[in-house]
């Protein structure tokens, strides 16, 4: 097992999309190399540090047809990378381990989820590992039953960690390669608690550190420079309904790009208000657009 900090992923392993604002311009792509799917806003849980209590958006699941429209164009477009997930618990959608076997048929190179990790047993757990994907990272918080149990209301830790360990059990003895990835927000006082506590059941822990969401939680942290938001020319984000939003933690939809069933992903990806966007980013000017304004992702 491996553990890594995004303090180190932001600033070493990916500098390439962090350069300065000049630069930027060269390193956006004809087309997202990497595409968000909401494939369903539904969720069990009501995590504390979670947005989704002013999300605003009619709780659904994506319609079949508008997720097969934004995969055939994924692969059209030459997308690398898949997330089905969005502002919802993906394996809520019972459709979600046929749709990420469609994605993989369909040519898709990598397809992840992100997972509270609450229903990933039995029936549910045996369809996604052996429906393709290629990564799966399931999010705790905490290092003990109390300090989960008090962030993620509605989940129990002593339940989701014996889901990894039974879905780690199970992995290795399909024989298939999937990494198993936990995701912890990043404590100084709980790391080496998380890592011994999930030592020999995950491949890799990604400790991440707190973020605002866009501004949604206020000024979480302090930090000093401005820098251009690499989703801006890397990642697009498509909503529930076929709504593509600012980005991933545009989690109320407010700035609407385009819908996938109105206009080609292509169109949508370089439209004037798209690239008004990069620009204010390029120039430093993130204050004129809302969201980004106070958001803590787009400072080193």
């Amino acid at each position: 097992m491996t553990a890594v900090g995004t303090s180190f992923i932001g600033t070493v392993g990916s500098v390439a999309s962090y350069v300065i604002a000049d630069t930027m311009t060269l390193l956006r792509q004809t087309f997202p190399k990497t595409v968000r799917i909401e494939t369903t806003n539904h969720c069990q849980a009501d995590c504390v540090f979670c947005p989704r209590s002013t999300i605003g958006r009619a709780k659904a699941n994506m319609k079949q047809e508008v997720f097969e429209t934004v995969v055939r164009q994924c692969v059209e477009g030459g997308t690398r990378l898949v997330h089905l997930h969005g502002y919802g618990e993906p394996l809520i959608d019972k459709q979600l381990a046929e749709r990420i076997k469609y994605c993989k048929d369909q040519g898709i190179p990598r397809v992840k989820i992100f997972t509270n990790g609450d229903l990933l047993r039995g029936e549910v757990a045996e369809r996604i590992l052996h429906s393709g994907v290629d990564e799966i990272k399931i999010s705790i918080d905490g290092s003990d039953s109390k300090e989960f149990n008090k962030l993620r209301i509605g989940l129990d830790h002593t339940k989701v960690v014996q889901n990894v360990k039974a879905f780690r059990k199970l992995r290795d003895q399909s024989k298939t390669k999937t990494p198993i990835i936990v995701a912890a927000t990043c404590q100084t006082s709980n790391r080496k608690q998380t890592e011994e506590m999930l030592d020999g059941v995950v491949d890799h822990i990604d400790f991440t550190h707190i973020h605002n969401w866009g501004g949604a939680l206020g000024d979480a942290q302090q930090q000093r420079v401005r820098k251009p938001c690499d989703r801006l020319w890397r990642t697009m984000t498509v909503l529930v309904n076929g709504d593509v939003s600012l980005c991933c933690l545009d989690y109320s939809g407010k700035e609407v790009l385009g819908n996938v069933m109105n206009a080609p992903m292509l169109d949508i990806w370089n439209n004037a208000r798209y690239n008004e966007l990069r620009k204010l980013h390029r120039e430093s000017r993130q204050s004129e657009i809302p969201l980004c304004s106070n958001c803590t992702k787009c400072f080193f």
